[in-house]
């Protein structure tokens, strides 16, 4: 990238000490709670399959728990990925844009779009889990809010995410990110 298209980003510009201690620390847990996810996932899917195909016979209660986790799988996976560059999102676009004026407008207008997103997938979640309060899975004693909390966690995680970017200015350039870190 030239110098021409990085002066519209604040290099070095980071948050306070605290606040990006707490980031840090929110990227761990959905970090952990991600691999959780994923451990509970696979086990369950194992003895659903095992079960299907050597005893015959199959656990209902164990396909709806499997489809419910799948939500607390992404939810975090799809956060860290966001903070980390990882996703193919909208400002792949500002790779291939040379001019600064246009190359900062894009990069609001990406922000400000995934902020509005963010608040209405937030804000229905709430709906959601206030509707499931007192319902139940279907073949388990499971709340049903359980799962569908996981909306507005989502929905507050990325606005958090999509603010810092928008902040911190962070330069999208994908292409200089070391996946090693």
């Amino acid at each position: 990238m030239n110098d021409a298209t990085t002066k519209m980003f604040r290099p070095g510009y980071k948050l306070p000490p605290v606040l990006d201690v707490t980031y840090k620390w929110m990227l761990r847990i959905c970090d952990y709670v991600a691999a959780f996810a994923l451990a509970i996932q696979v086990t369950l899917i194992t003895i659903n399959v095992t079960g299907r195909f050597v005893f015959n016979h199959t656990f209902g209660w164990m396909d709806e728990f499997s489809q419910y986790t799948l939500l607390w799988l992404i939810v975090p996976g799809t956060v860290s990925l966001m903070d980390r560059y990882a996703l193919f999102y909208a400002e792949v676009l500002l790779l291939f844009v040379e001019n600064t004026v246009i190359r900062k407008t894009i990069f609001v207008f990406n922000c400000v779009l995934m902020l509005a997103f963010f608040a209405v997938v937030f804000w229905t979640g709430v709906d959601y889990v206030r509707i499931t309060w007192t319902f139940e899975l279907d073949y388990s004693d499971i709340p049903k809010y359980v799962f569908y909390l996981s909306m507005p966690i989502w929905g507050f995680l990325m606005l958090v995410v999509v603010l810092k970017k928008l902040v911190c200015m962070e330069d999208p350039d994908v292409t200089e990110i070391d996946p090693e870190k």
